[in-house]
């Protein structure tokens, strides 16, 4: 019966230390009197993935790092013979194939008898210990390595003010051989600065204060020198208790000695002073005398500057002129001399005009480039959402940038809205890219970037100087081209600079783009390396107010015929007789009623007399007492229902109603203008309501001349789309085919410029020797440049550049008078 008590006894206490030892977060093991492991506990298999009994014997030494089995053997086994408590420190890995450390320790088991039955032992993870020792030392290595690269004497202290570092500046100086030697550092203090020194030391221990004497200190040579010692503590966040001082000491030897020799001759500086003053006047009077004349010589620098920039942009105003007036008043002069011939032959006449014409819309160019650069472009700055603006000119960009070069955008998801003029931004994308574009011959990548950017003052290095502080969105657009030199980059922003070939562009680009910039309130920078690429960056005030929706867009039909608005009457206000009589003669030829006056009360008058005026198209600069405004406001008071078209040459402060500009959402109407552009503004102005188009009596289809399939798909699904039926034809022939045999069916063609057997533009002269009225739109995947300037004169031709989408679709079918059935 005892010896069956006794061995429930013993089970009862094996199984509560394995209960205990299995639920320790530390590794548990017992071994046998050979050392072999004949118990572990389950936190093995937490640590190493395994089952605990495929530790047991010889097991456990596959988790060991290779390195350590030697160093761990030598403790154990010296212990062992010794039937004495071990400890040493291994590596494992883990589970996961980590490392970590482990620090075991084991003591001997003996029975009541007193015989060796083996080791108990426990092993304790210490990694994190080990890393911050190491992070210790790391950190320690790191300050070893300045202070010993300091000029000054480094040192540091515990917090009961023993030293336990000294940089090599100390033992140079001091000429102490170690470290012991220096504990005792006030003895090699001078004798009368000792106590002060160990006083105020103390003191600093005490309190924590900043330490800082000057006091003299013995150099190895046995001479003294005086030095500034300064230190602060260290202290352990969670305690708050200092842990250590650091601190220098510095030689201002030179210092003291200078100083007491000031106070020493102080009577005699005085004196010196004083005859020193007298020299220093009369130097200032020379020199304020040297410096008047330097600001005069200075200001004539600028002036002749000033003189020199304002010549070279005239002159390259005038080189650029002279070449348009050369275009304009030639073909006019050929115009003439072919009017005065008894047979006209009208092909050249027409010729001329439209060279003519070119070489105005040129000029019209120019004109809005000088008014960028002079920051006197009218502007209509509203809320945008940045990203939707670069989003809409993907299509246009990647046609301009063509196929050599990719296009990727990086949008800041949280961009901010901004406030500027949208079709003005979207220029100055588009002039950059192009700039990129010509810097990447060989090809490349741009990117167009968006990012918030706050600004503050002071300001950044490299941000634009005139910037104020506030939030701003950054549009950055980056190429990865030929880059700027120096010397380009210093003047990349002036007018008329390019480093294009000569024709290749007027050098306005960055100027305009700069204008625009500086007029929006907004900034740029430009950054750029030779070879390596160039980013330009826009930055645009943030608005406080969110865009609106932008609604669809669409194109206003223009008036093709006279008599479909025979019954309007135009009031048009002009101080300039030329320009009056060309207005006129203009909206004459479009079937208006014209009734045309000089001057703001001359209008008002007729506004009184007349029974119907339908629309005032005024000048906004006006002579008499009435600006165009003034005289608006009046008339709209008379007429509530009348329209208003404002037209203008020069636009400074034009929506400033403080200063008696114009509304924001006032209709205005650039000079030059062309009779389609008239057309199409006073048309979506009136309104009309009982338009009559010859050829919509009932719906006609559109004639698809495209061999692309995929493309010819597209367009058929998009006048599907739109309410327009349509036939689709691969080539000149089959169109030529289909055409013939019922001319009348279709109310418009819609032509690639490239066919397999033929050129659209040859095509569309033999359907129109069969139709003349027939409405044309030219698809082209190539520059639009060219095919709008040929058919400008054409009210009945229209260009779409591809990729082309719905929207631009459906305004070039409205433009030529095709409305959806």
């Amino acid at each position: 019966m005892e010896g069956s008590r006794l061995q429930v006894v013993v089970a009862e206490s094996e199984s509560r230390f394995r209960r205990i030892a299995d639920s320790a977060p530390a590794l548990i093991w017992v071994s046998d009197a050979e050392g072999r492991m004949i118990f572990a506990n389950r936190h093995y298999e937490t640590v190493f993935g395994a089952p605990a009994t495929e530790m047991l014997g010889d097991g456990w030494q596959r988790v060991l790092i290779a390195e350590d089995l030697p160093s761990f053997y030598a403790a154990f086994m010296t212990a062992f013979a010794a039937r004495q408590v071990f400890k040493t420190e291994v590596r494992v890995k883990d589970r996961d194939a980590r490392l970590r450390w482990y620090r075991c320790e084991g003591a001997p088991r003996f029975d009541s008898g007193g015989t060796f039955l083996g080791y108990t032992g426990i092993n304790v993870d210490i990694s994190d210990g080990k890393l911050a020792e190491e992070e210790l030392r790391r950190s320690e290595a790191q300050f070893r390595a300045i202070a010993e690269s300091m000029p000054q004497i480094v040192w540091s202290s515990l917090p009961d003010g023993r030293h336990d570092y000294f940089n090599q500046r100390w033992y140079d100086f001091t000429g102490l051989p170690a470290l012991a030697e220096s504990q005792d550092w006030p003895s090699i203090c001078h004798p009368q600065d000792r106590e002060a020194v160990r006083a105020r030391w103390q003191h600093a221990l005490a309190t924590g204060e900043l330490y800082e004497v000057e006091y003299r200190l013995r150099r190895h040579d046995g001479a003294y020198r005086w030095v500034l010692a300064r230190a602060l503590p260290v202290y352990d966040e969670p305690s708050g208790k200092i842990v250590r001082w650091f601190g220098t000491c510095t030689d201002i030897e030179d210092q003291i000695v200078a100083r007491q020799a000031l106070a020493r001759s102080q009577e005699e500086l005085e004196r010196i002073v004083d005859a020193r003053t007298a020299e220093l006047k009369a130097a200032n009077e020379r020199l304020l005398e040297e410096i008047s004349d330097r600001q005069q010589a200075e200001e004539a620098l600028r002036q002749a500057q000033k003189m020199e920039a304002i010549g070279q942009l005239t002159g390259g105003v005038a080189h650029d002129f002279n070449n348009l007036l050369t275009v304009i008043s030639g073909n006019l002069e050929s115009l003439l001399r072919r009017l005065d011939k008894k047979e006209i032959d009208l092909e050249r006449v027409r010729s001329a005009a439209k060279n003519a014409m070119r070489g105005a819309q040129r000029a019209a160019t120019l004109t809005e480039r000088l008014l960028a650069f002079a920051r006197r472009q009218p502007l209509k700055p509203q809320p945008i959402d940045p990203n939707r603006l670069v989003l809409e000119m993907v299509d246009l960009l990647r046609r301009t940038l063509g196929e050599t070069i990719e296009l990727r955008t990086d949008l800041a998801e949280d961009a901010w809205p901004i406030i500027a003029d949208a079709n003005h931004l979207e220029s100055a994308i588009l002039n950059l890219a192009v700039n990129a574009r010509d810097a990447m011959p060989e090809g490349g990548v741009l990117t167009i970037q968006t990012v918030n950017r706050s600004v503050g003052e002071p300001r950044a290095a490299d941000l634009d100087p005139d910037m104020g502080a506030g939030d701003y969105v950054c549009i950055c657009v980056t190429d990865t081209g030929e880059g700027m030199s120096e010397e380009t980059l210093q003047q990349a922003f002036d007018p008329f600079f390019t480093t294009k070939e000569i024709g290749a562009g007027t050098g306005l680009g960055l100027s305009q783009v700069y204008g625009f910039l500086k007029q929006s309130d907004g900034g740029i920078t430009l950054d750029s390396t030779l070879g390596e690429g160039t980013e330009v960056c826009l930055f645009l005030r943030r608005s406080q107010d969110m865009p609106a929706e932008v609604p669809a867009r669409t194109v206003p039909e223009a008036p093709t015929l006279a008599q479909e608005w025979r019954c309007r009457t135009i009031l048009v206000v002009e101080d300039d007789e030329d320009v009056r009589r060309y207005s006129a003669s203009l909206l004459e030829e479009l079937g208006y009623s014209v009734i045309a006056v000089a001057d703001g009360e001359e209008a008002l008058g007729v506004m009184r007399e007349s029974a119907r005026i339908d629309l005032l198209f005024t000048d906004v600069g006006l002579p008499g007492g009435l600006n165009g405004r003034e005289l608006a406001e009046a008339a709209v008071a008379l007429r509530p229902d009348l329209s208003v078209l404002f037209t203008t040459a020069y636009a400074h402060n034009l929506f400033a109603v403080d200063e008696g500009g114009l509304p924001a959402d006032a209709e205005i109407l650039r000079k030059p203008f062309e009779n389609a552009e008239l057309a199409a503004r006073v048309s979506a102005l009136l309104n009309q309501a009982d338009k009559e188009v010859d050829d919509v009596a009932e719906p006609r289809s559109v004639l698809i001349v495209e061999d692309e399939v995929l493309i010819s798909i597209l367009a058929t699904d998009l006048l599907e789309e739109l309410g327009h039926s349509a036939e689709t034809a691969v080539s000149a022939e089959e169109a030529l085919r289909k055409f013939g045999e019922a001319p009348e069916r279709f109310g418009a063609i819609m032509v690639d410029i490239g066919l397999p057997d033929a050129d659209g533009a040859d095509l569309v002269r033999r359907l129109r020797a069969i139709r003349p009225d027939l409405p044309i739109i030219f698809a082209t995947g190539h520059s639009t440049s060219e095919l709008v300037a040929e058919h400008q004169g054409d009210p009945r031709i229209r260009v779409l550049a591809k990729p082309y989408d719905g929207h631009s679709l459906d305004a070039a079918l409205r433009d030529l008078g095709m409305q959806a059935g």
